[in-house]
């Protein structure tokens, strides 16, 4: 993978989530083909960080583990 394909994109989740409930979205995420890292911010449970190789997924496509548990999200910040 070469560095400079890579790309952070952050991603604002309407619902409010718990500790557990982050962290399957972020283990969902990862599971993404090119995401490299998927995290929260700490304090803001809304908000994701997404690195990704957009050479191997574009970015709205970080949206459907999201909505496949039925979250409404929307991506900011690219």
């Amino acid at each position: 993978m070469r560095l400079d394909y890579l790309a952070d994109i952050v991603i604002h989740v309407n619902e409010t989530l718990d500790e557990s409930g982050l962290r399957g979205v972020e283990c969902d995420l990862c599971g993404v083909q090119g995401v490299v890292a998927a995290n929260h911010v700490p304090g803001r449970n809304h908000i994701l960080k997404v690195t990704y190789d957009h050479e191997e997924t574009e970015a709205f496509n970080l949206l459907a583990p999201l909505k496949a548990r039925g979250l409404h999200a929307q991506l900011i910040g690219f």
